[in-house]
């Protein structure tokens, strides 16, 4: 026996040796304090869940820009390039949808030589013929596909009481049966019928779902090398499928066999679709065919070479195989985005509201912060006057919010330049290029790994970049108090000892707090910092023993506050409680339930910001 011990002994005689311990392990932090959550509006993304974009894939994630002018919403696209371009390091994305958005799968038959690609779903098209105020017959001129039977026709308006029933075959409508005409039809009432299943329902040699939902559409292709037995070519299983973008830009490439038996060196699936699904899950794929049966013919387009050596492949036109249905969104839509964004597995610190003015959207991101002690950072639009732009804020209520410190306020009577470059000059908000440029502050840590958070993004040191900047109002030394008491940061142009800048004026939250330090964005910045830390150590002690665990945390607090004094966050306390000190905690079991609670409680006094400076010359003699 050359092994000279065992893993596990019993009562015999021997040499047990133990798994290895790790005591190495040093705690780490990750960069969330460099991403940010948005909700937004795109011409890409997948809608199931959020995801993430950076600097390198936001214009093949996202798509490209479009006018504001078509949608205010459109504005959310500029904020995220900028914001990538300017310290952000990633933004996690939950795209807006209305429940009219439709997914459909690119369908591939291929019973001849050359393929045909279609896509699944398809409403049918269908004409009412109306006859003294009713329905008499309806005339199919479309008849669409994959209906399951289940399908009914909605008759609307401006009659009422029309019945009708579908008649299919194979999927398809052929006619439409008037079970009731209904009255009252002046004009010919529209029909909608859609199909209700999820998947192709006709014969089909392949279907595809590219789950990242371009509203431009997708290119499906695919090949099978040339395979010959004998000396003669022969059918191929193995296919090699691409999906490019509508501008012919590769997306995904894969390589796997139709024969869902079929086996990889290894012993491992060679299936296509089980090929892709260990790849990624933006791309599903259904083989119609399934065994042996599912194979490229050497007579088909997509089969070997052509005449001049060149790979044949088979491609499809541009397939539009999502359907946004419209930005007309309800607060259900912003209400499921919201919960999204919430229960997503990526981290991030701060939430951007992508320049956004509806009301029911700012309300949902305000819920999204306080369930996540995450910061919002918002824009009041930038052609309101400040009277008005109080107003637009005193009308979102935001003050009431019980995490309302993590709430900022951002406004910018400044035209500029798009910095995204897809818009006329025009108004811009810049609450998401704060979040950016605190991105990219966090990034800098000191050796205990805290980000100068104490620093607020404010002022001459964090200066706006956009071209052909221009300030639209002055307000008055009356209204930038006024807009101060409204809890409201100014971005205005402001000269300093080395000349002027447009610069965010001040780093105020929303708190409806007078002289607090819950006033100020940098203790915002830094205490839900702390608190996300501690919460996090407090998890890494659950379901030890109870002694063990009280130890642990005591340990890691003192370690954690000790670091927060020494990157100047904390500073000593005049509070007659704290002892002249700059933090202090409790961590004890709890008096009701000592088995099995611990109360963590802790005491500490953040540094503040100079906001304003008295300056006093005297003459003497």
């Amino acid at each position: 026996m050359t092994t000279t011990f065992v893993r596990q002994l019993g009562s015999e005689s021997g040499v047990q040796l133990n798994p290895l311990r790790d005591n190495s392990e040093v705690p780490s932090q990750d960069n969330q304090d460099q991403l940010f959550g948005i909700m937004m509006r795109s011409a890409r993304g997948r809608i199931d869940k959020p995801f993430k974009v950076d600097r390198g894939n936001a214009l093949r994630k996202l798509g490209k820009g479009d006018l504001i002018r078509t949608s205010a919403l459109n504005e959310a696209w500029v904020h995220v390039i900028e914001a990538l371009n300017n310290g952000a390091y990633e933004a996690v994305v939950q795209r807006l949808v209305t429940d009219a958005a439709q997914l459909k799968w690119a369908v591939i038959t291929a019973s001849t030589d050359t393929p045909v690609y279609a896509t699944s779903n398809k409403a049918a098209t269908l004409t009412a013929i109306v006859n003294a105020g009713e329905v008499t017959s309806v005339t199919v001129v479309d008849g669409g596909r994959d209906f399951d039977g289940t399908e009914t026709i909605t008759v609307g308006g401006p009659g009422a009481g029309a019945i009708l029933t579908p008649v299919l075959t194979d999927g398809v409508v052929t006619s439409v049966t008037v079970t009731e005409g209904g009255t009252g039809y002046t004009t010919a009432p529209t029909l909608t019928c859609l199909p209700v299943s999820g998947v192709p329902l006709d014969d089909y040699f392949m279907a595809v779902k590219h789950l990242e939902c371009f509203n431009d559409g997708i290119i499906v292709e695919y090949r099978a090398d040339e395979k010959k037995t004998g000396g003669s070519a022969v059918d191929n299983d193995f296919i090699t499928l691409r999906i490019r973008d509508k501008s012919g830009v590769m997306i995904h490439e894969f390589t796997g066999s139709l024969d869902d038996e079929a086996v990889d060196d290894f012993g491992g699936s060679a299936y296509l679709p089980d090929v892709i699904s260990a790849q990624t899950d933006l791309i599903e794929v259904l083989v119609g065919v399934t065994g042996a049966s599912a194979v490229v013919e050497p007579s088909s387009d997509a089969y070997g070479y052509d005449t001049s050596g060149l790979e044949k492949w088979s491609k499809s036109a541009v397939l539009t195989c999502f359907v946004e249905g419209g930005t007309a969104y309800a607060n259900d839509d912003y209400v499921a985005a919201r919960q999204k964004l919430q229960y997503t597995p990526f981290n991030y610190t701060y939430i951007s509201s992508g320049g956004s003015q509806s009301a029911a959207l700012l309300g949902q991101l305000a819920q999204l912060s306080f369930d996540t002690n995450r910061q919002l950072r918002f824009d009041v639009p930038g052609n309101l006057n400040p009277a008005a732009a109080i107003a637009f804020v005193e009308q979102l209520n935001l003050g009431a919010n019980q995490a309302s410190h993590l709430i900022h306020a951002f406004w910018a009577p400044v035209k500029s330049n798009d910095p995204a470059g897809v818009n006329p000059n025009g108004y811009f908000g810049t609450a998401t290029l704060n979040i950016a440029y605190a991105c990219g502050r966090n990034a800098q840590t000191d050796s205990r790994g805290f980000a100068p958070k104490n620093y607020p993004v404010a002022n001459k040191n964090w200066p706006i970049r956009r071209s052909r900047m221009v300030q639209t109002y002055s307000p008055s030394n009356q209204e930038l108090n006024a807009l101060a008491n409204a809890k409201i940061n100014p971005v205005t142009w402001e000269v300093f000892s080395g000349g002027g800048l447009f610069v965010f004026r001040d780093s105020l939250t929303s708190a409806p707090v007078k002289d607090s330090l819950r006033k100020l964005i940098s203790t915002a910045d830094m205490a839900s910092s702390i608190d996300d830390a501690v919460t996090r150590l407090g998890k890494d002690v659950l379901q030890l023993p109870m002694q063990i665990a009280l130890k642990r945390l005591k340990n890691a607090l003192t370690q954690l506050f000790e670091g927060a004094v020494a990157s100047e966050w904390l500073v000593p306390s005049n509070d007659p409680g704290m002892d002249g000190q700059a933090w202090r905690f409790e961590v004890v079991p709890n008096e009701t339930h000592p088995y099995d609670r611990i109360d963590c409680s802790y005491w500490l006094r953040y540094d503040g910001v100079a906001r304003q400076i008295f300056v006093t010359q005297t003459l003497t003699r």
